[in-house]
């Protein structure tokens, strides 16, 4: 793999991750566009890539959210080891690995099936746009009484379902996971910190989980420089776009994430911009989505 090649696609993971965006419908759809065939017949390869791209993201995420993390994971370690006591901190703490539970149960069952479907471009162009405007409806409308510290079984239930979505191509994780925390009442920054919280687990065991993959093919030869340049790539930009969206909540709407203008955006240049962006995307996917299907239906 051409280094340039891992840097794109670094960026591509480490920016959508993180981000109401689908990050595996991005790095499905840049390299299709680009007509890069870097995993054409090396399913070795296209394995090893996710691992190193998804554990970048991991750190990029894990120092981004430390004071989070330490708070948490200390307060439901003192508890689970009887050295002190099940405080609402050490509740959250076993809650948020809780969430990825049944969408990591669905995605070990119907791991094939999913991998089939995220190669139907059609199929990712439709969901980037419905989830994105769900996301900005719920976020528009719902309340937000709510806070990560509120967190309960119900809600832990509710969301974990919701990131079963998140596996169909086009999907965002962390899109899904704020409109569900949002939907239950969340306020917009405890809904952001909850997702990327719940995000830890998740991308920690689809690394797990691909890695005893590429562990039992073996690893490709001559990959190293990509795989750790890829990685870099997207752990830096995991953390600036983590950074970003937390920042993000506090003046802004999610309307650049999904493809509608309106008058509350037209005032927001960020939200202007990522809307001309994912309409060029979009825009490019059905071009060339058009150009393959057409000429086929128009030849017989």
């Amino acid at each position: 793999m051409p280094i340039f090649h891992a840097i794109v696609l670094g960026v591509v993971q480490g920016l959508t991750e993180f981000i109401p965006v689908s990050s595996s419908g991005h790095l499905e759809a840049v390299p299709w566009l680009l007509g890069w065939k870097d995993f054409a017949g090396d399913p070795r390869l296209e394995n090893t890539f996710d691992v190193a791209l998804h554990l970048g993201t991991l750190v990029g995420c894990l120092i981004c959210l430390w004071g989070d993390v330490s708070r948490y994971s200390k307060a439901g370690v003192k508890a689970l080891t009887g050295r002190g006591k099940w405080t609402n901190d050490a509740k959250v703490s076993i809650l948020i690995i809780a969430t990825a539970v049944p969408a990591s149960l669905f995605a070990v069952s119907l791991e094939s099936f999913l991998l089939k479907q995220g190669e139907r471009i059609g199929i990712i162009a439709t969901c980037l746009i419905i989830f994105g405007v769900a996301l900005w409806q719920v976020d528009k409308r719902a309340p937000a009484k709510r806070v990560v510290t509120d967190l309960s079984f119900r809600h832990t239930l509710g969301l974990g379902l919701g990131q079963c979505l998140a596996l169909l191509p086009g999907a965002s994780r962390s899109g899904v996971a704020i409109t569900t925390a949002r939907s239950l009442g969340y306020e917009r920054t405890g809904a952001v910190r909850l997702a990327f919280l719940m995000g830890l687990p998740i991308i920690a065991g689809a690394a797990l989980f691909r890695l005893v993959g590429v562990v039992a093919d073996g690893m490709p030869p001559d990959v190293w420089p990509a795989l750790l340049i890829g990685a870099l790539a997207s752990g830096v930009t995991g953390w600036l776009a983590l950074r970003t969206m937390l920042n993000w909540v506090h003046s802004r709407t999610y309307l650049g994430f999904a493809l509608y203008p309106s008058k509350k955006c037209s005032a927001s240049n960020m939200n202007s911009f990522l809307f001309l962006i994912k309409c060029f995307v979009l825009s490019l996917i059905f071009s060339k989505f058009s150009s393959l299907v057409i000429p086929s239906a128009t030849s017989t």
